[in-house]
C-alpha cells in the first residue's frame, strides 16, 4: 500500500501515515476476521451435512435365530425391498440362539447399522426369566409383520386327526412336544396340554421350525408349533396334521383352515415381528429406517412374496410399535406361571 505524502508539512505527513497505517491495520484485521468466520462456517456446515447422511454404508441385520426358520425369511423378504429405498446392501446374519442375539444388537454402537430382526418372544423369555434383555429395552423401529398363521402341527403317521390326538393324549399317551424354552413355541404347546388336560406331555428343546420339521418326518416328536405357511406343504403331501390356527378368525389367504378357537379350544397366540436398534440411537436414523419399511411394505413385489406364507406385511411406526409390543407383555405376563411351572 502506498500513501502520497508529497508535499505536505513533515509533521502533517508523519501524522497522515500514522492514520493511513491504523486505518490499513483495521481493514486487515477486520478481513482476516471475516475470513475465519467463513472457513469456519464451511467447516461446520460440511460436518452437518455429513451428521446427515444415512445411511452411506451396509446396515447388518441381526437375525436372532437360525436360518431357514419363518423369522429368517422374513428378514430376507423385508431386507429385499428395503435396500431399493435406503439405497445400501442390508446383510442377513443369523445367530443360533435368539437371547445371543438381541443382546448383540443391545451392546452394539448405536450408529444405524446393526438392527436385529426378531419377534416378541423375546419379551416372553424376559419375563419368565430367561434373559435380563428384550424387545423393549432396545430402541423399537416397527412391527412390520403380524402373523396370525400359527398352527400346531402333528404326524400323520400316528394320528388320524384333531380328534384322535385328543383322545390318546388325555388317555395318558406321551406327547412330545418340541419347543425352545419360554418362546412361542413353547407357551403354545403349554396352553394346548392345559386345555385337552392332557397329564403326559414331555418337552423336548428346539431352535426354529425347520428342526421340528425334520424331527416329526423322522417320527421322534409328536407336536409342535409353527407358521402355518413353513408347513403348508406337508399338510398337502399327507404327511402332517394342523390342529387348527391359534386365531380369532379364518386366515383369508387359508380359508379352509380351522381355527382352534371355532373347534372349541380358546387359544390365540399373535406372532410379532420387529426390527429395534441399540437402545441410545438416534431418532432421525430410527425414523429413516422405519420410512424404509413402510415404502418396501407397500412394494407391491414384496406383498407378493409375503402371500406365499398367507401374511399381509403392514407398516407401524415407531411409537404404535412399542403400544404393540407393550400390550403384548401385558398378556404374556399371565402365563408366567404356566412357564415357569409355579
Amino acid at each position: 500500500r502506498y500513501v502520497i505524502t508529497e508535499g505536505l508539512p513533515l509533521e502533517n505527513r508523519k501524522e497522515k501515515r500514522m492514520r493511513n497505517n491504523k486505518k490499513y491495520r483495521k481493514t486487515a484485521w477486520m478481513g482476516f476476521v471475516m475470513s475465519a468466520v467463513l472457513l469456519m462456517g464451511s467447516v461446520l456446515t460440511g460436518c452437518s451435512e455429513k451428521e446427515t447422511i444415512y445411511p452411506d454404508g451396509n446396515i447388518n441385520v441381526i437375525v436372532s435365530a437360525k436360518a431357514g426358520g419363518d423369522t429368517d425369511t422374513y428378514a430376507r423378504i423385508l431386507s429385499k425391498y428395503m435396500e431399493k429405498e435406503l439405497g445400501v446392501t442390508l446383510t442377513v446374519t443369523n445367530k443360533d440362539s435368539a437371547i445371543a442375539g438381541t443382546r448383540e444388537v443391545h451392546n452394539a454402537e448405536p450408529d444405524g447399522y446393526t438392527v436385529e430382526f426378531f419377534h416378541a418372544s423375546s419379551i416372553l423369555t424376559k419375563v419368565v426369566g430367561t434373559t435380563d434383555i428384550g424387545a423393549l429395552d432396545q430402541k423399537i423401529c416397527s412391527v412390520p409383520v403380524s402373523d396370525s398363521t400359527q398352527t400346531l402341527v402333528i404326524p400323520a403317521a400316528k394320528y388320524k386327526d384333531i380328534d384322535d390326538f385328543i383322545v390318546r393324549a388325555q388317555s395318558g399317551e406321551e406327547v412330545i412336544a418340541s419347543v425352545n424354552q419360554g418362546s412361542y413355541a413353547h407357551l403354545a404347546c403349554v396352553l394346548m396340554e392345559k386345555a385337552i388336560n392332557a397329564p403326559n406331555f414331555k418337552y423336548v428343546d428346539s431352535q426354529n421350525a425347520s428342526e421340528r420339521i425334520v424331527d416329526m418326518l423322522a417320527g421322534r416328536i409328536d407336536l409342535f408349533f409353527a407358521p402355518y405357511g413353513t408347513i403348508q406343504q406337508y399338510v398337502e403331501s399327507g404327511d402332517f396334521i394342523s390342529l387348527g390356527l391359534l386365531a380369532d378368525e379364518r386366515n383369508e389367504y387359508l380359508p379352509d383352515v380351522p381355527t382352534l378357537k371355532e373347534q372349541g379350544y380358546d387359544i390365540t397366540l399373535e406372532k410379532y415381528f420387529y426390527f429395534a436398534f441399540p437402545p441410545e440411537t438416534d431418532d432421525k436414523i430410527v425414523n429413516t429406517f422405519a420410512s424404509a419399511i413402510e415404502k418396501a411394505v407397500q412394494n407391491t413385489e414384496c406383498i407378493d412374496a409375503f402371500k406365499t406364507y398367507s401374511i399381509v406385511p403392514e407398516y407401524h411406526s415407531p411409537e404404535d410399535s412399542v403400544k404393540i409390543l407393550e400390550n403384548a407383555e401385558k398378556s404374556y405376563e399371565q402365563y408366567k406361571d404356566v412357564l415357569t411351572g409355579n
